[in-house]
């Protein structure tokens, strides 16, 4: 078993949850710096080779050597202490309520939009602690459906029904789930799912941070169907504990002759939002796995 399936699995999830509700916030994040530190030196497994080929690239290939290093820790840290907030705090509503700012931009674009009469797609990078700030969004009032990332592990089936445990409707991705999430859109409702996980499979490439990517496309061809607009939502620290939730302003797709071109242009559009929060806090983007699989063999050792 690999050390990123450990992680992510039923047994890590359930030693996470169970520690971190146990301990103290000090010696918690104390803690968090301590596993960070182990994991960031293990250069070899596959988990902090795709997290060093992604800084890397979104660094535009200047990072190398110790500041590479450096950040690979910082990215592990940070997913570290988030993990421990959310876990420490996943019981109470109002402790996570008092850890998260939602912006007046974002607090006006979902309250305008909820009344509408038309659909909204919200997307959100792995940025910070991601997982806490919709909670958050959902203690705050504000529903909507979350497509979850397709065939969950143990682990993440897990996840999601932690997450519904807290009156968050959540589905794995899967034609079901696309196709009531498209009724979703046409009712004018909203749903969100994230935006930079990658598929293996994938016969689109938009460019991310300027090199083609393995990432998704499939909510524009579900934005493009229902005639909803997208808006980029990200999750920021403020440091410890602390968490502000900003947007992009509200994004119309174009339409393309070449069916191609459509998909990938209009993720390009998206994906350029999303690039403005992950370069401002590249510290703080929890992706594990290869968004450009051939910088693995390219990156700087």
């Amino acid at each position: 078993m690999s050390l990123q399936d450990l992680i992510n699995g039923e047994l890590g999830v359930s030693f996470a949850k169970g520690l971190a509700k146990c301990l103290p916030e000090k010696v918690g994040f104390s803690l968090a710096r301590s596993i960070a530190n182990i994991i960031s030196k293990r250069e070899s497994t596959a988990m902090v080779r795709c997290v060093r080929a992604n800084q890397w690239l979104i660094s535009n290939k200047q990072m190398a050597g110790k500041e590479l290093d450096q950040r690979v820790y910082d990215v592990f840290q940070s997913t570290a202490y988030c993990l421990f907030d959310l876990y420490h705090n996943i019981d109470s509503p109002k402790s996570l309520l008092k850890k998260v700012t939602i912006t007046p931009k974002l607090k006006k674009i979902f309250d305008e939009r909820e009344n509408c009469g038309q659909g909204t797609l919200y997307l959100a990078p792995h940025l910070s602690n991601f997982d806490l700030a919709g909670r958050a969004i959902t203690y705050s009032g504000y529903h909507m459906l979350v497509l979850s990332y397709p065939n969950p592990n143990k682990g993440y089936q897990m996840q999601n029904k932690m997450r519904k445990e807290y009156a968050i409707e959540v589905m794995p991705m899967s034609i079901e789930s696309l196709r009531l999430g498209k009724q979703r859109l046409q009712e004018g409702k909203a749903i969100i799912t994230g935006l930079d996980r990658p598929l293996e499979d994938s016969k689109y490439h938009p460019k991310f941070f300027g090199y083609p990517s393995m990432l998704p496309v499939t909510y524009v061809k579900l934005a493009l169907q229902t005639h909803s607009p997208i808006v980029v939502v990200a999750c920021i620290s403020n440091g410890v504990g602390q968490y502000t939730v900003d947007s992009s302003d509200i994004i119309a797709l174009d339409s393309y002759d070449d069916p191609v071109d459509e998909m990938e242009r209009n993720a390009e559009k998206v994906l350029k939002q999303a690039e403005t929060f992950i370069a401002a806090h590249p510290e703080q983007w929890s992706m594990f796995y290869p968004i450009w699989p051939w910088a693995l063999d390219e990156m700087p050792q």
